[in-house]
């Protein structure tokens, strides 16, 4: 006669980590400088948190390509202006408001690039949301009075 022994998996080992709950609000200059300064404040956040790496990871290369798309088409002069990235971390998601006055733009209105295209038949432009879409599992994005507001979602898992 065999015997069959259960095998129990503590649930700490099958859920993911959970995060400690809170926020940050960074206010930057509208400069391409500043990324550098904004990724190691969201690391430092992420850590703190206990965010897991990867999840930090998306964050940080989404908001790589936000910022720099803020700074390089969101104003004639970016001279005094302000972009502000507000980060909340719940127990089972990361959320990233990034606000600016630049002019009005929706990226989500952009045509999802030809990825199968030949390079030199592709349109400019596109890839960068692409890209955020791709590591984010939701972006919004709204015109509040003369501010863009677009948010980024990253779930845990």
């Amino acid at each position: 006669m065999s015997k069959t022994r259960a095998c129990t998996v503590p649930s700490v080992l099958t859920q993911p980590p959970a995060m400690h709950e809170g926020s940050i609000t960074v206010r930057l200059p509208v400069d391409l400088r500043e990324i550098e300064r904004l990724n190691r404040l969201v690391r430092q956040f992420g850590d703190l948190h206990d965010v897991p790496s990867r999840t930090l990871y998306a964050i940080n290369l989404a908001l790589d390509e936000v910022v720099t798309n803020v700074v390089r088409h969101g104003f004639d002069d970016a001279a005094g202006q302000e972009l502000v990235t507000e980060i909340v971390a719940s127990r089972a998601e990361l959320t990233t408001v990034v606000t600016d006055q630049g002019r009005a733009f929706n990226p989500l209105d952009m045509a999802p690039p030809d990825l199968n295209a030949p390079l030199a038949d592709r349109a400019l432009g596109g890839l960068g949301i692409h890209l955020i879409r791709s590591l984010m599992d939701g972006v919004e994005y709204r015109r509040d009075g003369q501010k863009n507001v677009l948010t980024l979602r990253k779930r845990i898992r």
